[in-house]
């Protein structure tokens, strides 16, 4: 073998020593990193730093990764790079952006005006994943080696986002599971622990949340003498934070019950303008409020911009509408409150959207008509039995179509 022979024996050999050392290195510190962004850096200096490649961008359909070193595509470049760049037919892993065809010759000039003169093909079936590679520092064009190792380069990068992006998945749903639970505590914690018996009234309630956390909840407060107060919410929102806004409201209900009983106007505007302090007017609570004077067989309540429950009596039907906005939108709110009296056999419906707003399965909402019709059907019944009708005839009118939202219906009943 002559010297010459010998002498580019020993460049290849120690260029695959080189090669394989960078892969050692490249793959050791992949392994450490536990973020996308750190993958990243190691990435891009591997091939900048160790290969003296001048310009590299990495670029993911799925996930919409746009990442660059050493290229300052604008905006507007940036989309139709994307755009088109999908619809480039490879012959193998990779293309030199100077043999692109003339169907792409405003993308290739944009390349080419950034100086990146190579696009490596790692995508999988409908992922549409790319590199792209400018030449070395020193203007040097690569060779088909250099192009192999930037190949195995970037699909080892590939693989190691992907494991990243499932791993912060599950951390991620993990998170979400935790405050869910959490969230779903919080919301039962806020129940009443029993139905109170009352002289002249019977109370039924229904209250069926779905798995999302949602912000409904009702409570039955201390009464005092005579007198029940019972509430019915509902908060913007689901999930965690509004189940704590949900229990920092139910605070300050139980807290102004004890101070302003008798004085319902004056006791929603305090407890508005303490729901708003929480608030801020960025989230808001609809709610009804209602006291059941068990003595004289009659209600006063205020409607905080919530579903007006519907009175039902043996000739007329009334909505209980009297009160104002909802409540921690704004700051200083007025209330007004109106009081009715009842009859035996009247019935007090109240509830929460999640009640009418059922669909079919030919997307019909159930609506509050049907919800007065039937309820009508059944209205000899006690209170506890015509919530837990009605419940089992939405059910059945939604069919398999899953509820969108908690459920919750309080019916009262004048014995």
């Amino acid at each position: 073998m002559e010297e010459k022979d010998i002498k580019l024996l020993q460049k290849e050999l120690n260029l695959k020593r080189f090669q394989f050392n960078a892969i050692y290195e490249f793959a050791s510190a992949i392994h450490q990193s536990f973020d996308l962004e750190s993958i990243f850096s190691i990435f891009f200096s591997t091939l900048m730093g160790q290969m003296g490649i001048s310009k590299v961008f990495y670029y993911d359909s799925r996930n919409d990764f746009y990442r660059k070193r050493g290229i300052g595509l604008t905006e507007e470049e940036r989309k139709l790079i994307k755009k088109r760049i999908r619809k480039i037919q490879f012959n193998g892993n990779y293309i030199e952006v100077e043999k692109l065809g003339e169907e792409f010759k405003k993308s290739k000039d944009i390349l080419l005006k950034n100086g990146i003169n190579y696009l490596i093909n790692i995508s999988e079936k409908k992922r549409k994943v790319y590199v792209g590679l400018g030449n070395r520092y020193n203007k040097k064009s690569l060779n088909v080696e250099d192009i192999e190792f930037c190949y195995f380069i970037s699909k080892f990068t590939f693989t190691s986002i992907d494991k990243i992006l499932m791993v912060e998945e599950l951390i991620e749903k993990k998170r979400m599971e935790h405050e869910l639970e959490i969230a779903k505590r919080i919301q039962l914690s806020l129940l009443p622990k029993s139905i109170p018996e009352l002289k002249n009234f019977e109370i039924g309630v229904v209250y069926e949340p779905i798995n999302e956390v949602g912000g409904d909840y009702y409570d039955i407060l201390d009464k005092r003498k005579e007198n029940t107060p019972i509430l019915i919410a509902d908060v913007e929102g689901k999930g965690l934070y509004a189940a704590l806004l949900a229990a920092s409201s139910q605070a300050i209900f139980t807290s102004l019950n004890q101070l302003y009983f008798f004085d319902i106007e004056k006791f929603i505007t305090k407890a508005n303008s303490l729901i708003y302090r929480f608030t801020r007017g960025e989230k808001f609570i609809t709610f009804f409020w209602l006291l059941i004077d068990d003595k004289e067989k009659k209600i006063s309540y205020i409607n905080a911009g919530h579903i007006p429950p519907i009175l039902i009596k043996k000739k007329t039907i009334k909505r209980l509408d009297k009160g104002g906005m909802l409540s921690g939108f704004l700051e200083d709110v007025k209330y007004e409150s109106e009081s009715v009296n009842l009859s035996k056999g009247d019935i007090i419906l109240l509830f929460t959207d999640g009640v009418v707003e059922v669909d079919n399965s030919d997307n019909i909402e159930f609506g509050e008509k049907r919800l007065i019709k039937y309820v009508c059907t059944i209205k000899d019944k006690s209170a506890e039995e015509i919530a837990k009708c009605t419940h089992k005839h939405i059910k059945k009118y939604a069919g398999k179509k899953r509820l969108r939202d908690d459920f919750t219906l309080i019916v009262i009943k004048v014995r």
